[in-house]
């Protein structure tokens, strides 16, 4: 009985805390709400721009066109030359009547291809590789290595777009992990000066506890569980906004101006929710404990 004694006592002193210094309270929260915002946004984003480049079949593919004076030998001796530069890579041939086939399908009635179809001696397409790659890197000595070859007479590929995107994405990454940072140090010393004010506000009672043989844990308690209060309802108002903005803004955004497809906040409700709790935990708990240590070694 005790220990629930304890236990409410200490829970309630907490949330007298966060209520005693409101101002401050709410200067943390909101700090550290635009804090976890800041990083869910652009990481959301960045995921959905990566999703969208997956779903383009074209973009980690290069098109190498083969000499029409190429036998089927030669094209057999090419195949095995080009599967045996990497493990990473896929190889398949397609022949121009293939070729002409997809052609159809993807132009649909805008075109009639009916009569090259008919007669392979109209076909103006030429016979081609496919070749798949897994990543940027390394994908232009690829490229490279393809157009030497004897009977390959050029390669098409969005090589360049991939490594622009890439890099685009670890930016905007960079750019919201230094922002975090930032905010956090921020909120940090919002929630720091928050829980001197509390401390301060209580110094007779604390001094009165010590003097009794109160227990530094004791005392300590109350302000952690300030600081975890305001770092968990931070994280909670973070991800209903988060919500708000990834259903309604970024969604409304992207379907508005046709600029590909996103995902439904479910697939990644659980990383942004324990993201957003971990960051708010950090925070408070940090902060908390930082300032009362000091207070206590005085």
């Amino acid at each position: 009985m005790k220990f629930v004694r304890n236990f409410f006592y200490l829970l309630g002193q907490g949330i007298v805390g966060v209520f005693r210094n409101s101002v401050m309270s709410t200067a943390s929260i909101l700090v550290l709400v635009c804090c976890m915002l800041i990083v869910g946004t652009f990481g959301l984003v960045v995921k959905a721009i990566n999703d969208n480049l997956q779903r383009v079949d074209t973009l980690n593919v290069i098109v190498a066109y083969i000499n029409p004076a190429a036998t089927d030998e030669d094209i057999q001796k090419m195949k095995k030359d080009i599967e045996s530069y990497s493990t990473d890579i896929t190889v398949e041939y397609v022949d121009k009547k293939t070729g002409l086939e997809r052609l159809k399908e993807e132009m649909g009635s805008e075109i009639d291809l009916e009569m090259y179809l008919r007669d392979e001696r109209l076909n103006p397409l030429p016979d081609t590789f496919e070749i798949n790659f897994s990543s940027a890197e390394g994908a232009e000595a690829l490229n490279n290595y393809i157009n030497n070859l004897d009977n390959i007479t050029d390669t098409r590929h969005k090589i360049g777009l991939v490594e622009k995107v890439n890099t685009a994405s670890k930016g905007l990454m960079a750019i919201a992990v230094i922002l975090m940072g930032v905010l956090l140090l921020v909120a940090l010393f919002v929630i720091m000066n928050t829980i001197k004010l509390g401390v301060f506000a209580r110094r007779d009672e604390i001094a009165v506890m010590r003097y009794v043989g109160a227990t530094n844990t004791f005392i300590i308690t109350p302000f952690l569980i300030e600081g975890i209060i305001i770092g968990t309802f931070s994280a909670c108002l973070a991800y209903g906004i988060q919500y708000y903005l990834y259903t309604q803004v970024i969604s409304d955004i992207v379907r508005s101006y046709g600029i590909g497809t996103i995902a439904p906040f479910g697939e990644t409700a659980f990383v942004v929710g324990a993201g957003f709790l971990g960051i708010g935990l950090f925070a408070g708990i940090i902060a908390s404990g930082i300032s009362i240590k000091r207070y206590l070694s005085e």
